[in-house]
C-alpha cells in the first residue's frame, strides 16, 4: 500500500516573513509559546481576544435550550407528569451516548422529584432503538410518558404503537431523519436535525441534548416551585457524563460542544458520582485518597473510559453501565466497575482475534480485485458487539470506507457496522445499496446495517460501487499536520498549553506535528503496540543505532505507536531506528501523580533524499 501523504493543515493569516513578529506579539499578549500559537492561528484564531475566548469558554454563553424545536412541548408534558405523579420511562440507546444520556436524565428526574424508571434495549435480542415490545411492556406497567435518549427518530412502528396505547412519546435524538418518512408520530421530537429547527445545535450528541432538556426542565421547575428558592440542582455536575458522550460519539467539538467538553473534562476529574469515581479508579486513571481523577487526560476519554462503558452493551447488557453511572452506593459502584473491567478485557481479546481474521479476508479480496472503493466483509465467527471497532480499524489501515458484519447462520441474518473514510457519506452509500439490506441507519461517518446472510456478496459489490460514485473530501485523505517541531519545543509547558485547547475531535482536530528523530529502546506491548524513545538529531551526536553509548544533548521524548508491531514491512526493515520523520500528537502522560511529555505516533516515513 502506498505511503500516506502528509499535508500542512491550513494557511496562516500572514506571510512566512510576517509570522515571527505576529508570534512574538501574541506571545506577549497571551503568554503562550510559539508552538501553541501556531495551532491557534491554523484554527482561525487571529488575535488574543479570540484565543482567550476559546481557552476560557463560558457556560452562561450556551444557547437557549428552548430554541430547540418542540422543547417547550417536551417540558410541558414532563411538568404535567410530575404534577400528576405519573411514571416517566427513560429509554436510552446501548452505546456510550445513550447510556450516559439515560444516566443524566435519571439523575435529573431524581433531583426534580419525579417517579421514573430507565432501561435500554439489548443489542443482541432487541437491536437498535425503541421497539414495539418495549412500548407494550411500558404500557403494561402503566407508563404514560416515554422519553427516548439517542434513539427513536426512525422508530416509526414503536411510535405508532405508543400513540395507539395512549403513551406520550418524547423523542430526544440527534440522528438524521428518514428523508422519506420524516418525523415519527410522537408528542414531541427534540432533534436539532429537523429542517424546522433553527437552534443551530446540530452538533450536539444525544447526551448533550439530554443536558439541554435538563436545562429547560430546571428553568420550568424554577418557575413552578419544584425546589426551595436558590436550591435548584447545579446541572454543571452532570457535565462529566456529557463529555464522555461528546468524545465517544465523535460529534464536532465546536460551538456549544467545545464549551460543554472543556467544562465537562474538569467536572469529570472531580466527579462526585460514585460510579464515575469507581470507573476511573478501576481503570487506573483516578481514585486515590481524595477520589479525584488526577491522572486523567483528555485522551483517556476515547482510549480508556469510552471502551469500558461500551463493553457493557457490546459484551453483555448495557444496563450494567447504566446502573454504574446512576448508583449512589459506593460499594455497588466498585462491584460494577470491576465487572466492566473484566468485560472490557474480554472485548479486547475478541476484537484482536476478529481484526486478524478481517485483515486476512480483506487482503485476499484485494488480491482478487475486490474492494476497489469500499470494503464489506462478514463471518459467522465474529461477535456483533465489536464489529464497529474493527470497522474503524479497517478504514484506518486500508484507507477506504468499510462494513464489517457478524453473521448469524442459523437465522440467515447479518448485523454490521459501517465507518467512513475521506469524508465519504456511508449513509448515502447504504441508501444506494439498500435493495440488498433489511435495514440501516446512522450518520454520514458511521452507520449500522442488517441483511440476509445470503445477500452479503451482492451487498459488498453494490456497496463498493456506491462508494465509488460518491465524492470524497480531499483534505480528509492526507494526514494533516500543523507543521514541523523539534523535540525541544514539545516540552512540558507547551504540551500543557496544547491540552487546554482540547478536548480534540471532529471540528477541533488533535494537533499533529512532524519531528525528525530516531527510534531507540523499543519494546512491544501486548504483541501489537510499540513503545520507544525518540531521539532528535541534536541528541544523536553521531552515535549509530547499534551503539551502546548513550545519546548526547537534549533528552529524548517517550513515544507510543499503537498497532505498529503489526506492520511487518516496518518492523523487519528497522529503518525507523535511523533518523526519520515522525508524525504524531504531543500529549501528557500522567501516572501516579507524575506528568511527563509523550508523543503518540500517527505515521512514520524515511527522510526524503
Amino acid at each position: 500500500m502506498p505511503a500516506r501523504a502528509w499535508k500542512r493543515r491550513g494557511d496562516f493569516p500572514v506571510s512566512d516573513s510576517e509570522m515571527p513578529a505576529l508570534l512574538e506579539r501574541l506571545g506577549q499578549e497571551t503568554g503562550l509559546t510559539a508552538t501553541t500559537l501556531r495551532i491557534c492561528l491554523q484554527r482561525g484564531m487571529s488575535n488574543a481576544a479570540e484565543i482567550a475566548t476559546f481557552l476560557n469558554p463560558r457556560l452562561d454563553h450556551l444557547k437557549d435550550p428552548f430554541s430547540i424545536k418542540d422543547m417547550d412541548r417536551a417540558v410541558d408534558r414532563l411538568a404535567t407528569a410530575r404534577a400528576a405523579g405519573e411514571t416517566v420511562l427513560v429509554f436510552g440507546d446501548y452505546d456510550v451516548d445513550g447510556t450516559t444520556g439515560a444516566a443524566l436524565m435519571s439523575w435529573v428526574l431524581r433531583e426534580a422529584g419525579f417517579k421514573f424508571d430507565a432501561l435500554q434495549p439489548d443489542r443482541f435480542r432487541d437491536g437498535y432503538g425503541l421497539n414495539v415490545a418495549a412500548v407494550d411492556a411500558a404500557s403494561e406497567k402503566g407508563v404514560r410518558v416515554l422519553v427516548t435518549i439517542d434513539c427513536g427518530i426512525t422508530s416509526f412502528d414503536a411510535a405508532a404503537r405508543a400513540k395507539e396505547l395512549g403513551i406520550d412519546l418524547i423523542v430526544v435524538d440527534h440522528h438524521q431523519l428518514d428523508p422519506v418518512k420524516g418525523l415519527p408520530p410522537a408528542h414531541a421530537v427534540v432533534n436539532p436535525q429537523r429542517a424546522d429547527c433553527e437552534s443551530g445545535l446540530r452538533m450536539l450528541c444525544g447526551c448533550g441534548l439530554a443536558f439541554y432538556l435538563a436545562r429547560a426542565m430546571r428553568s420550568r421547575g424554577r418557575d413552578l416551585g419544584w425546589w426551595p428558592v436558590g436550591q435548584e440542582p447545579n446541572l454543571k455536575q452532570h457535565l462529566d457524563l456529557v463529555v464522555m458522550a461528546t468524545a465517544a460519539d465523535l460529534v464536532p467539538l465546536i460551538g456549544d460542544n467545545h464549551t460543554l467538553a472543556r467544562h465537562g473534562m474538569e467536572v469529570l476529574k472531580f466527579s462526585k458520582k460514585p460510579g464515575v469515581r469507581a470507573l476511573l479508579e478501576v481503570a487506573g486513571v483516578g481514585g486515590g485518597a481524595n477520589g479525584t481523577g488526577k491522572d486523567l487526560s483528555p485522551s483517556h476519554l476515547g482510549f480508556v473510559i469510552g471502551p469500558r462503558i461500551n463493553a457493557s452493551g457490546r459484551m453483555a447488557s448495557a444496563s450494567l453501565a447504566l446502573e454504574l453511572l446512576t448508583t449512589e452506593d459506593q460499594t455497588r459502584a466498585f462491584q460494577l466497575a470491576h465487572e466492566l473491567e473484566t468485560l472490557n478485557k474480554e472485548r479486547a481479546e475478541i476484537q484482536n482475534r476478529i481484526w486478524d481474521e478481517v485483515r486476512t479476508k480483506v487482503d485476499a479480496g484485494l488480491a482478487a480485485g475486490k474492494y476497489v472503493h469500499g470494503i464489506a466483509v462478514g463471518d459467522p465467527a465474529w461477535h456483533e458487539g465489536v464489529v464497529g471497532i474493527v470497522a474503524s480499524r479497517v478504514t484506518e489501515t486500508y484507507r477506504k470506507p468499510a462494513a464489517v458484519i457478524a453473521i448469524r447462520e442459523e437465522e440467515n441474518f447479518g448485523k454490521g457496522s459501517v465507518r467512513s473514510y475521506a469524508g465519504k457519506d456511508v449513509l448515502a452509500a447504504l441508501r444506494a445499496s439498500s435493495t440488498d439490506l433489511l435495514g440501516f441507519g446512522g450518520h454520514k461517518h458511521a452507520a449500522g446495517l442488517s441483511l440476509k446472510a445470503e445477500n452479503l456478496d451482492a451487498f459488498a459489490a453494490a456497496f463498493d460501487t456506491a462508494i465509488g460514485n460518491l465524492e470524497e473530501d480531499e483534505d480528509a485523505k492526507p494526514l494533516l499536520i500543523e507543521g514541523e517541531a523539534s523535540i525541544e519545543e514539545l516540552d512540558l509547558r507547551t504540551i500543557q498549553e496544547i491540552e487546554r485547547l482540547g478536548p480534540f475531535g471532529p471540528g477541533n482536530p488533535e494537533p499533529i506535528f512532524s519531528i525528525r528523530a530516531a527510534g531507540r529502546d523499543h519494546r512491544v506491548l501486548k504483541g501489537r503496540h510499540l513503545k520507544l524513545n525518540l531521539v532528535g538529531a541534536a541528541g544523536l551526536a553521531n552515535v549509530p543505532s547499534f551503539s551502546l553509548r548513550q545519546p548526547q544533548g537534549p533528552a529524548p521524548i517517550e513515544a507510543i505507536w499503537f498497532g505498529a508491531a503489526e506492520k511487518e514491512e516496518l518492523m523487519s526493515g528497522g529503518a525507523w531506528q535511523s533518523l526519520s520523520e515522525w508524525a504524531g500528537v504531543p500529549e501528557l502522560n500522567r501516572f501516579r501523580g507524575r506528568v511527563t511529555p509523550t508523543f503518540r505516533v500517527r505515521d512514520w516515513r524515511p527522510i526524503a533524499e
